[in-house]
């Protein structure tokens, strides 16, 4: 096996979660409002401790002789320990099949329903992963200048840091098979917006506090780079 860095991962135990709480409140002036009442059961499965850093992707790009994203040698957003940003959902996936490959381990990103369930951390209906008020002392959001190390904040009750702000984070749905009949809109690469895929959290540049409550759901397209745009990677079938 090629000698790689594997981001340390949590497990998350199985259980049922009701996704879409709260409620997306009646005059929300936000691009998208989500879906309430599904509930869903999950499986075990285990996901990425942190965002994928810098240095874990830096790793994969010399072993898989890849290019390096628009921001990972930009002052400000080149530290070791800082999340990768400008990854495209096509940049995420390929990254957790090289290191499947690599591993013979099950590597993915997540379903957008694992993603919802594991940034609860055992407590539904909660606004965000620590509670119900949004504060500055608990994450990076708010238009900053980038992101903080992955790590800086308390990890919420599964022992995930960084769930809500820093970097958005990818997961494996298509975006309109999980918001309930709220249509696709982004389209910056040209792409059919049918394609684009699900994103959760916020980032460091996300101002609307709707946008960083555990509900919510972005969307963009499958090649889409954006600085404020990275992951985190599950293992499990």
């Amino acid at each position: 096996m090629t000698n790689i860095l594997i981001p340390p991962v949590v497990k998350i135990p199985a259980g049922t979660v009701t996704l879409g709480l709260p409620a997306c409140p009646v005059n929300a002036n936000i691009a998208h409002r989500w879906p309430t009442g599904k509930k869903v059961d999950i499986r075990s499965f285990s996901l990425g401790k942190y965002a994928v850093t810098n240095k874990e992707y830096r790793a994969y790009m010399k072993a898989a002789g890849v290019s390096a994203p628009s921001h990972i040698d930009k002052d400000g957003f080149n530290l070791d320990n800082q999340p990768v940003g400008g990854i495209s959902w096509e940049d995420a996936r390929a990254y957790c099949q090289w290191l499947a490959k690599e591993t013979g381990q099950p590597y993915r990103l997540p379903s957008d329903d694992e993603w919802e369930y594991a940034a609860r951390g055992g407590h539904e209906g909660r606004r965000f992963t620590w509670g119900e008020a949004l504060d500055p002392k608990l994450t990076c959001f708010g238009g900053v200048a980038a992101p903080v190390a992955v790590g800086s904040f308390a990890p919420n009750d599964y022992g995930l840091y960084e769930m809500l702000g820093n970097m958005w984070q990818w997961c494996a749905d298509l975006y309109e098979e999980k918001s309930g009949g709220d249509k696709a809109v982004n389209k910056p690469t040209g792409k059919d917006t049918s394609l684009n895929r699900c994103l959760r959290g916020g980032s460091y540049l996300t101002t609307n506090v709707l946008n960083m409550w555990i509900a919510y759901r972005h969307e963009d397209p499958p090649d889409l780079r954006h600085e404020c745009l990275g992951f985190r990677i599950a293992l499990g079938e």
